[in-house]
């Protein structure tokens, strides 16, 4: 027989599920000041932005806007364009 559900054990993952989703959010909403910061410091649009950083403008866009979740070699690419530290990005 197979359980499917435990009362006291399911409020102890949706508590950890929140609490994931809260960091990734406080993430992404730091990555995307960031960026759009160094953009406007950089006097860039968002089109040169992502032209440079060989993304589409439209994720471009979603990136800054704390929307898209991008990956380790786009914050890279990121980080290159205006040639700062992975770890300018992320605090």
């Amino acid at each position: 027989m197979l359980v499917d559900y435990i009362p006291w054990i399911e409020g102890l993952i949706r508590c950890k599920v929140v609490r994931m989703k809260n960091t990734h959010q406080k993430i992404a909403h730091q990555i995307a000041s960031n960026v759009k910061a160094l953009r406007k410091t950089h006097d860039m649009s968002q089109e040169e932005f992502a032209d440079f950083a060989e993304i589409d403008r439209t994720y471009a866009s979603q990136i800054e806007r704390a929307i898209a979740n991008p990956s380790l070699s786009v914050l890279c690419k990121i980080a290159d364009v205006f040639k700062v530290d992975l770890k300018d990005l992320l605090t």
